[in-house]
């Protein structure tokens, strides 16, 4: 049986304890988070405690990418204390990057999100040049990227929209991007880069829930921040972005890869907030919706004509405006 969320904190209580050499009581820590992923994150003594279980199968994954990265000399927690637990769990502690992520600046004036994006790109464009050592998740893949549209369908289409999801996924362009996609070079990504996994401290941008990190597609990152639904970007904004991201790594976007990534992260993204908020009764991903639809529908509208993902667009826009 996995530990609860009361053993979780009574392990990241002793482990800080025997690390820092004060007295800590399990009482003491602050909740960071303990999502579905089997993750619990907590604060105290400056510094933060992360248990996991084996709930995900890339939980173990995070100590690995976390040395190797910083091997690299990229931007992330260091790691302070590790331990191996029974029943396929762990727990470790790492740096205290504070609180301030890139969506804590939402509300902020357009000239402060700019330098934080500015900052998560002079922090991500390295990642890309890497060659890991250590054993990254299940590359992107036609089968990968294709499971991310049957989610976008099973829960999106058939739960919030009520709609046939049979009929979308029956369409050939979908199987056909999934395999140029996947046919294209790949790098290390992130996986999952969208605003709260990007801290800011001391001046810089700093990576965060990495575990995920596999080969793939950089557009997929970049789209998972210009794109995110958490933070609502104008087109003015996504579009000044992109500029500076083109300046910063010297040469053009691929718009049409750009824009089929899009679509691919924009499917998952709304799959899991349909998932999490209805089978996990959790209303603020469904709140998250209707913008995660929005964006979805401008990175299909904008999808260049001569693009081998343009069908897709147009059952994207279809779907959408029925």
């Amino acid at each position: 049986m996995p530990p609860s969320a009361h053993d979780a904190r009574a392990i990241l209580a002793d482990l800080m304890q025997q690390h820092s050499g004060l007295p800590v009581q399990p009482e003491e820590l602050q909740a960071v988070s303990a999502g579905a992923s089997g993750r619990s994150i907590m604060r105290a003594c400056g510094m933060l405690g992360i248990h996991w279980t084996n709930q995900r199968a890339d939980n173990h994954s995070f100590l690995p990418a976390a040395h190797g990265l910083a091997a690299a000399g990229l931007r992330v927690p260091a790691i302070l204390a590790e331990k191996e637990l029974p029943g396929q769990c762990g727990a470790c502690l790492v740096q205290d990057l504070g609180t301030v992520d890139i969506l804590s600046l939402r509300t902020a004036p357009w000239a402060d999100r700019r330098a934080a994006y500015e900052q998560a790109f002079h922090t991500l464009l390295p990642l890309y040049q890497l060659k890991p050592a250590w054993e990254l998740q299940p590359a992107f893949d036609a089968k990968l990227y294709r499971w991310e549209q049957e989610y976008f369908a099973e829960h999106l289409i058939t739960r919030h929209l009520g709609q046939d999801a049979a009929a979308f996924l029956a369409q050939p362009a979908l199987q056909a991007m999934a395999d140029w996609l996947a046919e294209l070079p790949r790098v290390p990504v992130h996986r999952d880069c969208q605003s709260q996994n990007i801290m800011l401290h001391a001046g810089h941008a700093w990576l965060i829930d990495f575990q995920g990190m596999r080969y793939g597609r950089k557009e997929y990152d970049l789209a998972s921040l210009i794109y995110d639904p958490y933070m609502q970007l104008t087109e003015g904004e996504r579009n000044e972005l992109l500029q500076l991201w083109e300046q910063m790594e010297g040469q053009p976007l691929p718009q049409d890869v750009f824009h089929a990534c899009a679509m691919q992260r924009l499917m998952q993204a709304l799959g899991a907030f349909a998932n999490i908020g209805y089978n996990q009764q959790r209303d603020w991903y469904l709140n998250l919706i209707p913008a995660g639809l929005a964006a979805l529908k401008h990175a299909a509208a904008h999808t260049p004509d001569s693009s081998p993902a343009r069908p897709v667009a147009a059952c994207i826009l279809q779907l959408l405006n029925t």
